[in-house]
């Protein structure tokens, strides 16, 4: 049976993850409902290279399916964007040796984090917002040691220590972007709630709460990783390369709030973000706002 490779891009917002469930709009099930009546093959099946969590956002996950006769792919592309939801699309569509699986074949998975510095009118379905002090210098070299092959059990959750718990780290990166923080983990594969906790306990360091140090008796399981886990809004699933694939990954730029604010507010003479939150640590106070400021709505 002809096998195919999909390439998935969706808002996790209204989903309750991936995987189909009982009760609860899924991105499984909603994209093999539509495969099904698009391609006429009733009994048609998905399978991913993973499981996205209840709001968990994805640019680009990848699926497979079998169907009985070959697709003509250039005309099932466009019923697929007529037919699919607002909040879930289908970026490329190719044939596969019969033998790909989606999660098996996998060589490396990348995610990414949004972290919001400052409260946005915008940000509430893709960050997570962290008020205060956070220092992304900081978190970096927190970041760094988390490089490598570690047994990351004490970040996953319980019920996913019962496979391997070893993953090969090889990237984690923190990029300063002023009003936004943004974290890129990849790796050989993730376990349940990995990445979720690794970026909280990043956060963790950026508030003065930890330090990059305890990283390793983290992972060595000395300690446990500070609470809380970072919330499912800011995760996007970035990229899942095969063997043959290019290496390449996106841009490490904001995906769906607006950015850099604070470009218009220099412009009024206005410090950005990080400079006037640092003004307001060493005054002790916050920073008070005044009626005709210019500051951006939906603060």
């Amino acid at each position: 049976m002809p096998t195919y490779r999909v390439t998935v891009e969706y808002d996790g917002t209204k989903f309750a993850g991936w995987q189909v469930q009982p009760k609860g709009r899924t991105v499984q099930g909603v994209l093999t409902t539509v495969l099904r009546e698009v391609t006429g093959n009733e009994t048609l099946t998905l399978r991913a290279a993973g499981r996205t969590d209840a709001g968990v956002h994805a640019l680009a996950q990848e699926a497979s399916f079998r169907v009985a006769r070959p697709l003509e792919e250039s005309r099932l592309l466009p019923l697929l964007a007529k037919a699919l939801p607002p909040d879930l699309a289908v970026l490329d569509l190719e044939r596969v040796p019969d033998s790909f699986h989606p999660r098996h074949d996998a060589v490396r998975r990348s995610y990414r984090y949004q972290i919001a510095r400052r409260r946005s009118a915008f940000g509430k379905r893709f960050t997570w917002w962290v008020p205060g002090r956070l220092d992304p210098e900081a978190m970096q070299v927190a970041a760094t040691r988390f490089v490598g092959r570690h047994d990351f059990a004490g970040f996953a959750r319980r019920e996913a220590t019962r496979g391997r718990t070893i993953v090969v780290v090889e990237e984690c990166r923190v990029a300063d972007l002023d009003e936004l923080v943004l974290v890129r983990v990849v790796a050989s594969h993730f376990l349940w709630g990995q990445v979720r906790r690794m970026v909280g306990a990043l956060v963790a360091v950026g508030r003065g709460e930890a330090e990059p140090a305890d990283v390793g008796r983290w992972l060595a399981g000395e300690t446990a990783p500070p609470e809380p886990a970072a919330p499912a809004a800011g995760l996007f699933m970035e990229a899942v390369h095969y063997p043959g694939d290019k290496l390449d990954l996106p841009p490490l730029v904001p995906v769906g709030v607006p950015w850099p604010l604070h470009h218009r507010l220099v412009t009024r003479g206005k410090p950005p973000h990080s400079a006037r939150a640092a003004e307001g640590v060493r005054r002790g106070r916050p920073r008070r706002r005044t009626r005709g400021s210019g500051s951006s709505s939906g603060q």
